[in-house]
């Protein structure tokens, strides 16, 4: 969601240069686009969300903050919410996954074994949930 300022008019113009800078990055696997942009629903609090999966982990802090500083410039606004995918939490992993449209693909391998992990965890996270409201429902808990 939106901070300080409105997006630039022309934001849609200038997805296919981020994409482009982020595959131009040997650090990243894979990027996606996800949120009100990708679905198509750009309103005045819409910001631009991008999910990267990075190669390596070890100073993703820093990655962060370089590829958030070249977008910034590319796109023309700091109204950019960048999630690192490597770190990000099962139920905003899925849900990234889930609504999102593919930016840069470099490494597929790596997107579909993310993908597949993120999606097996999730179902074995949601069928454990649902055992225990079950069984506190049933059993009077």
């Amino acid at each position: 969601m939106i901070k300080t300022n409105q997006l630039p008019n022309n934001i849609l113009e200038r997805i296919p240069a981020a994409a482009a800078y982020l595959d131009s990055r040997p650090d990243v696997a894979f990027s996606l686009l996800f949120g009100s942009l990708a679905k198509g629903k750009q309103t005045p609090l819409s910001d631009v969300d991008i999910a990267v999966y990075l190669t390596h982990d070890d100073e993703l802090a820093q990655a962060k903050m370089e590829i958030l500083g070249c977008l910034n410039d590319i796109l023309g606004t700091d109204e950019i919410d960048l999630v690192i995918l490597n770190k990000a939490t099962l139920p905003i992993s899925m849900n990234i996954l889930k609504n999102s449209k593919r930016l840069t693909d470099r490494q597929p391998h790596i997107r579909h074994r993310h993908l597949s992990i993120t999606m097996r965890k999730y179902f074995d996270y949601h069928r454990n949930i649902e055992s225990k409201i079950l069984t506190r429902r049933y059993l009077g808990g």
